[in-house]
């Protein structure tokens, strides 16, 4: 048998590479551009103004700076995160939308491209994040709160963001279904779902207003930014568990239906 005739009957050698690796190369292929610059500048854009605003607001004398500056801002940052998960999963896929055409003729399993395309995504709002959390200290600092309030700081930068990794991947699989409109459309949503539907009953129905109703006890603030009353129901902090798991339990979901779907997608 000729050396041809093997190869042929030989299955095809396929590549399986390390889920950090992909993840590695798609954070390599955003460093440039719109998404990083928006990654970090984004909370910063939303932070200082409203610190400044704060620092002369009727509320923001006496010591209070930090209460009027904590609450707006966080306020904004919850409309913000799923407004965020929107844009940039449609940015990234639309910067990519030929690099794919070559990757999937490539021998590796294409569910690595979707939920590597997802982790990088997810590692960019948590820099954000982060970022956020440096804001939100600084703003403490200043005003000789930082002590006090540092763990209050931390969960309202990072409990959003894992309420809102669903998000993420809902609106990256839109995009990848249907395009850019549908991927914005989630981020849209979420910008208004934030504001209309976090303090409602159905909250946990509407994936985009996780986000924002995990913010509200944190912070104890209403959607609207205004400081709870005491006994108020929007501070019970049992929502945070709730939201963070079907969080994790749709995301799941999502990328289990966007790995299909490129598996199965004709090049």
């Amino acid at each position: 048998m000729t050396a041809g005739a093997d190869a042929l009957e030989k299955p095809a050698l396929r590549d399986h590479p390390a889920l950090w690796t992909v993840v590695g190369t798609e954070l390599a292929r955003m460093r440039r551009g719109f998404l990083p610059w928006y990654t970090v500048l984004a909370p910063i854009a939303i932070a200082v103004p409203l610190y400044l605003g704060s620092l002369f607001s009727d509320e923001g004398g006496s010591g209070r700076t930090w209460g009027v500056f904590s609450r707006v801002t966080l306020e904004f940052w919850g409309a913000l995160v799923p407004m965020s998960a929107g844009l940039t999963a449609t940015l990234a896929v639309r910067a990519d939308s030929d690099a794919w055409r070559l990757l999937l003729s490539y021998a590796v399993p294409r569910r690595q491209y979707f939920i590597g395309k997802f982790g990088a995504l997810a590692v960019l709002s948590l820099v954000s994040s982060t970022v956020l959390l440096v804001v939100l200290a600084g703003g403490a600092a200043l005003n000789g709160q930082l002590g006090a309030v540092v763990g209050t700081i931390a969960a309202a930068a990072y409990l959003p963001w894992l309420a809102g990794l669903a998000t993420t991947a809902l609106a990256l699989l839109f995009t990848v279904l249907w395009g850019l409109g549908p991927g914005i459309t989630v981020g849209v949503a979420g910008l208004l779902a934030g504001a209309l539907t976090a303090d409602k009953v159905f909250w946990f129905a509407i994936p985009v207003a996780w986000p924002m109703r995990v913010i509200l006890p944190v912070a104890g603030i209403s959607p609207n930014g205004i400081a709870l009353p005491p006994g108020s129901p929007l501070a019970d902090a049992g929502v945070i568990p709730v939201a963070i798991g079907l969080s994790v339990a749709l995301l799941a979901v999502l990328l289990l239906v966007g790995c299909r779907h490129l598996s199965r997608k004709e090049v």
